[in-house]
């Protein structure tokens, strides 16, 4: 429900968290950080740039004094989504229905395209979304395929439609249109605000309601197929109960981990008027879910494979306190961080969650000062930052002792999702719940101090706005523009991702075939399967892929951290592949699985693809064990 833009008490003195952890607490054997992507083209293409939110760009290795490079033109509406980046293209959407391919380098227009007749905003009965509702949810990008996925919110003149659209990268062309409306509902009373997210050839989002709550409508979890067929849907088991339960607006939306699990968190429950909530019905949870969950009937929907239940979900239920204000956080060792509007963080096992449906959190203890947190978290390097309405702030993990502590607390006004690149924490001073904030802080990792207070072009609409960070820039929303600060000095591009058709030829093609897939499994045998694509159109693609697990350790020398990175050879696989898509199988040795094992059956890699003569491809990825 919506009324959750407003925090539970706005009075509520401010708790400052003091306690400042042991680090070498945190490290326990080994912190994993998210694995760097060191000579991949430069990419962001989803919510906090990858499908667990980390919120963490690992190409930015030489920091500059940040300046502004560009701002772009008008685009006609306001934007409430976070930029999406590939190579050298930014793509934006706005609540005007429009989608726009952005030059990095200069701001200027490469291609839009309209999607359809936004929303009047007149038409809803409640909403906070201004003049028209359109595209609100960050979109998300299938580098394999070269398309953009947003969900547009249409009207015909009498009613409202969301239809999902795919959009081809190199031109706009419309290549894909499915309705993702719940059979029977009623679209005006439903506000698709979660990020979307990719899972095996499936665009996934939840919905929500409008702001005010006046929807009498359940709001679902949707996963339409790329291919093209009809959406299906899970939604809580709320039935004759509650009037509406459990939406999914937070917006991170869901998160899938590298075996395809999609855990979402949900909001509250809406009993009839002058009644409490007090059967349980999957609002207010972390919910663990598969593809097999969802269904073309959204009243049919079984019960998630798993799910958490907070101790005190009557009291969260009967407060406006949602869980779900903030997107499910996946880290290294299996385990989830949530935390919501009552300032409570929980860590949940990602394995518990299916072996005992309902088990309690690992470990849970107050964040935020007693505040809410409101919109995606970010994590790299063992430490945890959330968005919280009394600041930012930083928490250690312990991954060894399934834990955390407090770190450092931001700036007060700083509470927009943090994202990292750089070296910085980068925050946006939103301008409360009512957005129009025009500061943008970058904040020491270690110790949240303020290094750069920079002012914006012009004012942000979105009150949760956030960045993004790809090739030595950082990008985000500003108001009806987007905006572009050098913080870095730029990567080399190219070999990460297919690329995108400008009508300039490279004179030496690259042999390195085109890695589709980041998020690898082993089989019970230690067998890992790589999808490739040579883009070759003559000769072949040959030579060999290397997995190596990355650790980072951080110790402390007096009153100073260090970071050391290691890397542990996992496998070799070699290939040789004309033009087209294949796929190669790893055998991980004895000695890799065991790592693989001691590490909660997750690792990240970096995945190195050699083909000689051509230039070296490292990518980004995970690792993850079948059970």
């Amino acid at each position: 429900m919506l009324s959750h833009h407003l925090p539970p008490d706005a009075r509520r003195p401010l708790t400052l968290l003091l306690a400042l952890p042991a680090l070498l607490a945190l490290v326990g054997a080994a912190a994993i950080s998210l694995p760097a992507a060191a000579a991949a083209e430069p990419a962001w293409t989803t919510y906090h740039r990858d499908s667990i939110r980390s919120g963490y760009d690992p190409e930015a290795s030489t920091p500059v004094t940040p300046t502004l490079a560009w701002h772009s033109p008008d685009l006609g509406a306001p934007i409430w989504s976070q930029p999406l980046v590939l190579g050298s293209r930014v793509y934006a959407a706005t609540v005007g229905d429009k989608v726009f391919a952005l030059d990095s380098a200069t701001g200027a227009i490469v291609w839009e395209r309209s999607v359809g007749t936004p929303v009047p905003a007149s038409a809803l009965a409640c909403g906070d979304i201004e003049p028209t509702v359109g595209i609100v949810s960050t979109p998300v990008i299938d580098q394999a395929t070269g398309t953009i996925y947003a969900v547009a919110d249409t009207w015909d003149g009498t009613h409202a439609h969301h239809e999902l659209v795919g959009l081809s990268l190199s031109n706009g062309a419309e290549v894909l249109r499915t309705a993702v409306d719940p059979p029977g509902a009623d679209a005006t009373q439903l506000l698709q605000r979660s990020a979307l997210n990719l899972d095996e050839g499936n665009v996934v989002f939840g919905f929500g309601d409008n702001y005010g709550s006046c929807s009498g409508e359940l709001a679902p979890l949707v996963v339409a197929p790329e291919s093209g067929g009809a959406a299906r849907f899970w939604q809580d088991h709320a039935g004759a109960t509650h009037v509406t339960s459990g939406g999914v607006w937070e917006t991170s939306g869901v998160a899938v981990d590298g075996s395809g699990a999609i855990y979402a968190a949900t909001a509250n429950p809406v009993p009839p008027e002058g009644e409490p909530a007090t059967v349980y019905d999957f609002s207010n949870s972390v919910l663990q879910l598969s593809l097999g969950n969802f269904v073309s009937t959204p009243s049919a929907s079984p019960a998630p494979t798993g799910w958490f239940e907070p101790p005190n979900w009557e009291e969260l239920s009967n407060h406006d306190l949602d869980l779900g204000t903030a997107g499910p956080e996946l880290l290294p060792g299996g385990l989830i961080f949530q935390a919501g509007k009552d300032g409570r963080g929980y860590l949940i096992s990602q394995s518990a969650l299916s072996a005992t449906p309902g088990a309690p959190a690992v470990f849970e203890a107050q964040v935020c000062g007693g505040s809410g947190s409101f919109g995606g978290d970010a994590f790299a390097d063992g430490v945890i930052y959330i968005p919280c309405t009394s600041g930012v702030q930083a928490l250690t993990y312990n991954q060894a002792a399934q834990s955390f502590t407090s770190l450092w607390k931001g700036p007060v006004d700083a509470f927009g999702p943090p994202t990292l690149s750089a070296g910085t924490v980068w925050d946006i001073a939103n301008g409360g719940f009512k957005g129009g904030g025009t500061k943008l802080y970058g904040l020491d990792p270690a110790t949240g101090a303020v290094r750069y207070t920079l002012t914006l072009p012009s004012p942000v609409a979105d009150h949760f706005a956030s960045s993004s960070a790809a090739g030595g820039k950082l990008f985000l929303a500003t108001g009806s523009s987007e905006a572009a600060f050098q913080i870095a000095t730029p990567t080399t591009t190219g070999g990460g991702a297919a690329p995108i058709a400008t009508g300039v030829q490279k004179s030496r093609p690259s042999r390195v075939p085109t890695l589709l897939h980041t998020r690898l499994r082993a089989d019970r045998k230690g067998r890992v399967r790589l999808a490739l694509r040579c883009l070759l159109t003559g000769g072949q693609c040959k030579g060999m892929v290397t997995l190596r697990a990355k650790f980072v350790t951080i110790k402390r020398k007096g009153k100073k951290r260090a970071r050391q990175t290691s890397y542990v050879t996992l496998g070799h696989v070699r290939f040789n592949h004309k033009k087209g898509s294949f796929a190669v199988t790893l055998r991980l040795g004895p000695k890799a699985r065991a790592l693989l094992r001691r590490h909660g059956d997750r690792l990240s890699l970096q995945v190195i693809l050699a083909a000689p003569p051509s230039k070296t491809v490292k990518r980004a990825a995970t690792l993850t064990a079948a059970r």
